[in-house]
Formats: structure tokens, C-alpha cells, sequence
């Protein structure tokens, strides 16, 4: 084969990537994506029952390896074709009811949840938080695309949830973007403070409880932190109760009344921004920041 023939083989394969990519893209909107879903990126044994029910039918074609791709994508939409089904390549509930694998969930109990091909002002929040923490490279467009896919599956992986680059209800919360239900969002920031205190400070004085929630409210109205007390907590290396998993912990009730106490307006640390426990701390830097008192093992720093 000549030179010429070559470069137009490549410009001809890589037209139906193109398009097949697009094609993929066009097909998915937020409200099509729902709770208990899979979609591109998905991985698991949720995904290889997929695959072995759709290749038992005839739709798919590919290896039985757990992995959501392209192949995948295809089978399911032609599923979803046969049946009757939005055909946008998704296994929501109602999809996955009809290939008889169950969800636990009704197909009326969907959930906001937001993946590759998602568009508006939320993603345009998801892709600015990830930004700001150094996990989204890209432009702030508010298209799930690749890198908003990549850069939440970072996330994920960094903060203990499930690893599939889709941004449901639990990496929402993570980030600190509300996801309009359960709890309110009041009581949600109450828990959430307090699992935080109880895994950073157990053993500490109650002022000292206090303190350290104190300083993750003045984080929250700092200008160089995120602007949620969920964004605080699980910026990424901020605390060692989530890197270690403490902050999965049920918070005691000396930690709720410090949380609320706290949200209340009480500020023992004298408006910190940092602490740590001089036992322990190994950062040369964090001992350049002006220290305002001390309450326990901990040290409250501007």
C-alpha cells in the first residue's frame, strides 16, 4: 500500500471515531442519566451482567470484561431501540429492569446525577470546584466531556467514593454542591461538621471541638478556600480525618453540640484558618503562619 492510500485509510478511521464520538455525545442529556445508571467509564460486575445478557441476545459483540465503552454504549442503544426505550446508550433503571437485572430502586425514584455528555450550570460548578483543587485542567464550559469524566474519577478516587466518573448524589455532596434531597441542607452541614470534629479532634477539650469547626467555618468565608463546608472538608490533603477515613466515624454528641455551636458563631481559635498538633506536624511552612493561641494538642493559626 502507497503512502497515499495509507493517509487516506488513517483520514477515513479517524472520521468514524469523530463521529461515533459525537454521535455518543448527542444522545445524553442530564435528565437522561439516573439513579443506579451506568454509562461510559462505568466499571464492575454490574457492567459484565450487561454485557453477558446483551452478547446472550445478540447486541454485543465485545469481551465480557466489566468495562463500559464504546461496544457497550452500542449494544445497550440498540437494546433500547428493540424495546422502546430512550435510546441514548444508557442502563438507567428502566433499561436494566428490562434486561432483568434489578436496581433496588422504582424507575420513578430518579436522582440528579451528571456524566459524559451532561450540559449547564451545574457541571459548569462540578468542572470550577475540581479546578480550583487541581483535579480539572480544562476549560470551565459546563460540557461533561473527557476531562470533567477524568477529572472526577481523580476525585473520587482521592476522597474513598466509588470510582466510575459519574457525579451522583455522594460525590455532589463531596464537592459541596447540594443535591436538593434528603436532609436539609442545615442538618446535612450540622453531620457533616461534626463527623469532622470527631474525627480531627476526639479527645480534645470541648473548646477545642469547637475551634476546629470554627476554623472550617473560616475557611468556608476565606477567599483562598472553597466556599462550602463540604468543599472544605474534602479538599484534597486539608484534613487527615479523610485521608484515613475517620471522618466516616459516627460524630459523638460532644462533636454535634460542638458543630452547632460552632455554626452558631462561637470562634475559640480566634478566627484560624490552620491548626495542627506541634507533636506531630511534619510542614516546615505551617510553621510560618502566625500562631494565635493554643486550646489542647492543637495549635490555632492565621
Amino acid at each position: 500500500m502507497n503512502t497515499k492510500k495509507i493517509a487516506i485509510s488513517l483520514l477515513i478511521i479517524g472520521a468514524i471515531i469523530s463521529s461515533s464520538a459525537a454521535l455518543f455525545t448527542s444522545y445524553i442529556t442530564p435528565e437522561s442519566v439516573e439513579a443506579i445508571t451506568y454509562t461510559w467509564g462505568s466499571e464492575g460486575s454490574g457492567v459484565r451482567q450487561i454485557q453477558t445478557k446483551l452478547k446472550q441476545w445478540g447486541y454485543y459483540y465485545g469481551n465480557v470484561d466489566g468495562k463500559y465503552g464504546y461496544k457497550t454504549w452500542a449494544a445497550v442503544r440498540k437494546f433500547q431501540q428493540k424495546h422502546g426505550i430512550k435510546a441514548d446508550g444508557i442502563a438507567g433503571p428502566v433499561t436494566l429492569s428490562k434486561i432483568g437485572i434489578s436496581t433496588g430502586v422504582g424507575t420513578s425514584g430518579s436522582k440528579k446525577i451528571y456524566s459524559w455528555g451532561s450540559r449547564g450550570e451545574t457541571v459548569r460548578e462540578i468542572q470550577r470546584r475540581l479546578k480550583n483543587w487541581g483535579y480539572y485542567k480544562g476549560n470551565i464550559d459546563g460540557v461533561y466531556g473527557y476531562g470533567t469524566w477524568s477529572a472526577v474519577r481523580g476525585f473520587q478516587r482521592k476522597n474513598g467514593i466509588t470510582v466510575d466518573g459519574v457525579t451522583g448524589s455522594a460525590t455532589l455532596a463531596a464537592l459541596g454542591i447540594p443535591t436538593g434531597h434528603t436532609a436539609s441542607e442545615g442538618n446535612k452541614n450540622v453531620h457533616l461538621l461534626a463527623a469532622a470534629i470527631h474525627g480531627e479532634a476526639r479527645g480534645e477539650p470541648y473548646t477545642g471541638k469547637v475551634a476546629v469547626g470554627a476554623v472550617i467555618l473560616n475557611r468556608v468565608r476565606h477567599s483562598s478556600f472553597p466556599n462550602s463546608i463540604a468543599g472544605v472538608i474534602y479538599q484534597p490533603g486539608a484534613f487527615d480525618a479523610v485521608k484515613d477515613g475517620q471522618i466516616n466515624l459516627t460524630p459523638d454528641e460532644g462533636s454535634i453540640k460542638a458543630a452547632k455551636d460552632a455554626l452558631n458563631g462561637w470562634d475559640p481559635s480566634g478566627g484560624a484558618i490552620y491548626y495542627w498538633n506541634p507533636s506531630t506536624a511534619t510542614s516546615k511552612w505551617i510553621w510560618s503562619r502566625p500562631i494565635i493561641t493554643q486550646i489542647g494538642e492543637h495549635v490555632f493559626a492565621k
